[in-house]
């Protein structure tokens, strides 16, 4: 068996190797939080359109913590499964889907502190509620915009990891150099 022969068998060894990688390293779901929803409306209208609300104060420390760490990154962070906070419900994909489909909305509505200076910024997002219609003058839209920016909306679900991320990239990887493997491998072992 000459050189050519012996490297092609052995790219075809690896590659198989390569393609069995992702089966051995299955990637698994992660648990979201995500601060970008809005809650559009004053307490009152939150618990009649079926949101649950939570006084910060009252979330466990390690809520608290995850709430504040989804705010200082720009609304969304990502834990793995076991390592969330017993405050918050973590649906499927389905479950929301159902959830959606019965008419409730996944999440929770966490109630800021009076003063909140200790806390990033509320992700809230104030879109001129209410509407000009209702002839209010500046201080009282004021007003409803602090409100408003009290109540944090936080939807949290599990879910698997986005393409990018790393467990997805180094299964990717894997394939790739695998089908690079068996090509070259291929191509050395046909040709003389």
């Amino acid at each position: 068996m000459n050189r050519r022969s012996q490297l092609g068998t052995g790219l075809a060894v690896l590659a198989v190797v390569l393609f069995a990688v992702p089966a051995f390293f299955p990637v698994q779901p992660m648990l979201i939080h995500d601060t970008e929803e809005t809650a559009p409306a004053p307490a009152e209208e939150l618990r009649q359109q079926g949101y649950e609300i939570v006084a910060y104060e009252n979330l466990s420390e390690r809520g608290q913590e995850l709430y504040v760490t989804t705010l200082e990154n720009d609304g969304e962070y990502r834990v793995a499964v076991g390592e969330g906070a017993p405050d918050f419900g973590y649906p499927t994909d389905g479950e929301v889907r159902a959830m959606y489909d019965n008419g409730t909305e996944p999440g929770i509505v966490i109630e800021r502190p009076e003063d909140a200076s200790s806390l990033p910024p509320s992700d809230e997002r104030f879109y001129g509620y209410p509407s000009d219609e209702e002839g209010l003058n500046e201080s009282q839209v004021e007003q409803r915009r602090q409100q408003i920016e009290r109540y944090d909306a936080m939807s949290t679900r599990t879910a698997e990891p986005p393409l990018g991320a790393t467990p997805q990239l180094i299964r990717l990887a894997s394939v790739l150099l695998a089908v690079l493997s068996l090509g070259v491998g291929g191509y050395l072992l046909s040709s003389k």
